[in-house]
């Protein structure tokens, strides 16, 4: 298991002028690399790896004086993100995907990394040598600690947490509150804990979430409250003449809003998904597997969606769940929101968005819409764990009369802690 720890690096004037252009020789190298594939594929037909690329590296140092300037780690960092970019494209050809996503000619770019090589070093007690990783952090009696850069030394560092593991490697990244250090640890795997108390979640604009047990969040909307002063930030940049000195100084005002607008969302979403594990004791989550290109797609939901930043959520329920050892599902959402959660007739009319409440015409159950979509989503959750199929109907999902012989209040308690041993494939 892998964890990135993000931490403020403050490098002086001369080591910030340094890394601009580290940043524009990188910039540079990776557009080479792009255009070297590019010329070899139209004339010859052929792919240019990753290492015959960096035998490439390897002769440029050796000439020219400002390739041996730039730390050749990074270098051979820059050359690998692209082999990864353009691995992506011809594994998205091969599966005939509508959006290829050739690898773009880069402008600029705004990180450099860098692995950790492993030295040997000697063990004072047993006296035999082995073979670890470099530190990157030298800690200081002061509230700055240092951060090693190959070929620029030094540089303050606020290690404001503890790193955990073996570090593997370091990316510098600029953004328009700073730098930042990104700094990836290798962990030992955590085990899964046994599946015991679970909570569901259905997605809204409305409100951002609603669970199997009938609780709300509020959707805060940081993208709307933000609209208004960003707005003024472009008026702003409007006005001045492009490229002078009051131009950037706007352009970085209005940078600096969107960065603040986003770190209070993934503020609220890391938080939210905390919540929803520790502070609730649940040690399963499920949640819908939606398809969030094609909803954004709605020009009068679109802007919303986004600001709800659903793909963020999900992922950082998955990541903390495997970081902590829970589970985190996700099941099909066709007719979650149209079939009853008490006894699992379907709808015979389809409920629009503007329809809040759910009046089931079988059973009499009127219930908020969310709240029986997100008891429906458990219901397919607790089926999977049964080990029947994931698209399973609700209705095979209940047994009553079952419940009630083993003593349960209900069959959402039967379908999910089922003595059965859970099925493979179903971690998160």
């Amino acid at each position: 298991m892998k964890l990135t720890f993000r931490y403020p690096v403050y490098p002086t004037k001369t080591q910030e002028t340094t890394l601009f252009q580290w940043l524009d020789h990188l910039c540079d190298l990776q557009n080479s690399a792009r255009h070297d594939r590019k010329v070899a594929w139209e004339t010859e037909g052929k792919r240019v790896s990753c290492n015959a690329q960096e035998k490439k590296l390897t002769a440029a140092r050796e000439k020219y004086a400002d390739f041996r300037e730039v730390p050749q780690d990074m270098q051979v960092c820059a050359l690998e993100r692209t082999d990864k970019a353009f691995d992506g494209f011809f594994l998205r050809c091969e599966n005939r995907a509508a959006k290829k996503g050739y690898p773009r000619h880069r402008k600029r770019i705004r990180s450099m990394s860098w692995k950790l090589r492993k030295q040997k070093v000697r063990d004072k007690s047993t006296g035999e040598y082995k073979r670890v990783r470099e530190n990157p952090i030298r800690e200081t009696v002061w509230k700055h600690d240092r951060l090693k850069v190959p070929k620029l030394g030094e540089v303050k560092i606020y290690m404001h947490r503890p790193l955990q593991g073996d570090p593997t490697g370091v990316t510098l990244v600029k953004k328009a509150s700073g730098w930042f250090a990104h700094i990836t640890c290798e962990l030992p795997d955590t085990p899964k804990v046994e599946p015991t108390d679970a909570i569901a979640v259905d997605m809204g604009t409305t409100h951002y979430l609603t669970t199997s047990e009938g609780k709300k969040e509020d959707n805060p909307r940081w993208y709307r409250q933000a609209e208004g002063l960003l707005h003024k930030h472009n008026q702003t940049m409007a006005r001045r003449k492009k490229g002078s000195h009051r131009w950037y100084k706007a352009v970085h005002a209005s940078a600096l809003h969107q960065e603040r607008t986003t770190n209070k969302r993934k503020d609220f979403i890391g938080k939210l998904v905390y919540n929803l594990y520790h502070h609730l004791e649940n040690n399963v989550l499920v949640a819908e597997d939606l398809s969030i290109s094609n909803m954004v797609k709605n020009k009068h939901l679109s802007k919303s969606i986004s600001d709800a930043s659903w793909g963020t959520f999900f992922t950082w329920a998955g990541n903390i769940a495997e970081r902590d050892g829970f589970h985190f599902h996700q099941v099909d959402p066709k007719n979650t929101s149209q079939i009853c959660s008490n006894c699992g007739q379907k709808s015979p009319k389809k409920l629009l968005l503007a329809i809040r409440t759910f009046n089931c015409q079988a059973c009499g159950t009127s219930l908020d819409r969310d709240h029986n979509a997100a008891i429906n989503i458990l219901l397919k959750a607790a089926a999977a764990f049964r080990g029947e199929w994931w698209a399973t109907p609700l209705n095979e999902a209940r047994n009553k009369n079952e419940a009630r012989g083993l003593d349960l209040q209900n069959a959402q308690q039967l379908s999910l802690f089922d003595t059965s041993p859970m099925p493979l494939g179903l971690g998160s």
